[in-house]
């Protein structure tokens, strides 16, 4: 799986340095250049991890971490700051950060981390689907490798494009997703497709896997996008998930 890492740097050096070491170690890398635009820019793209930059005061990075995963963007966050102050390294650790890095580094320190928190990270069942195994929620069965998707032991008929939405929703269960993470998430060809058409297709997906069991999996965010909720509480986002793997 590619490794797409935004990093959150203003200084042209440092980017071009990463944007070096990087390369040599197939990472591919976006740059944001502020804080402030990281939300908006998560709208557009979703890396695999986020590297932010800490200036100080540190007000404008507890902003960006509350935010970020307030939000419900859960990839991992490295923070790259100057401060070696054990009290600004546990402020960022509690806000959500995954690592902290004292500046100066060695880029491919930084490198090393990056593979260590994603490794973290796709221990978690519910990232992307195992190629090898079955994914339930609820009536529903979806085996990747044959891509058949089952319920009640009776076969769906699936299109390729409503599989392939699917697996982007099962790869990301209780997080919402905006219609461009969705476009981005389905491949290159997709970006091609307007919003309303992927809004056809989610219904398509919806009258699928939904109209049988009465369940609303896909739940629509006001002025957001979309969420996939696995398992539902009255009719209202649960933090519980019944999803797994069989």
């Amino acid at each position: 799986m590619t490794i797409q890492i935004l990093v959150v740097e203003p200084a042209t050096e440092v980017r071009d340095a990463l944007r070096a070491c990087f390369s040599k170690n197939q990472i591919e890398m976006s740059v944001l250049y502020n804080l402030p635009s990281l939300l908006p820019r998560l709208d557009k793209e979703l890396p695999s991890a986020i590297v932010m930059r800490a200036e100080q005061p540190i007000d404008g990075l507890k902003t960006a971490l509350r935010q970020l995963r307030d939000a419900g963007h859960e990839m991992p966050v490295i923070v790259v700051s100057r401060s070696a102050d054990v009290v600004d390294k546990i402020v960022a650790l509690e806000l959500g950060a995954d690592d902290y890095l004292v500046d100066p580094f060695d880029p491919h320190e930084l490198v090393a981390r990056i593979r260590c928190v994603l490794r973290r990270c796709t221990a978690n069942p519910y990232r992307l689907p195992d190629e090898g195994k079955r994914y339930q929620f609820g009536e529903i069965e979806v085996d990747f490798c044959a891509r058949r998707v089952y319920m009640a032991g009776r076969t769906l008929s699936f299109r390729e494009s409503e599989f392939l939405l699917l697996k982007v929703f099962a790869s990301h269960p209780m997080r919402v997703l905006s219609r461009m993470n969705i476009l981005s998430l389905l491949g290159k060809n997709s970006l091609q497709q307007s919003e309303r058409g992927l809004d056809v297709l989610v219904f398509r997906l919806r009258t699928l896997i939904e109209h049988t069991t009465g369940h609303r999996y896909i739940q629509t965010v006001r002025g957001r996008g979309y969420i996939f909720v696995p398992t539902l509480l009255d009719e209202r986002v649960s933090g519980r998930t019944t999803a797994a793997w069989a």
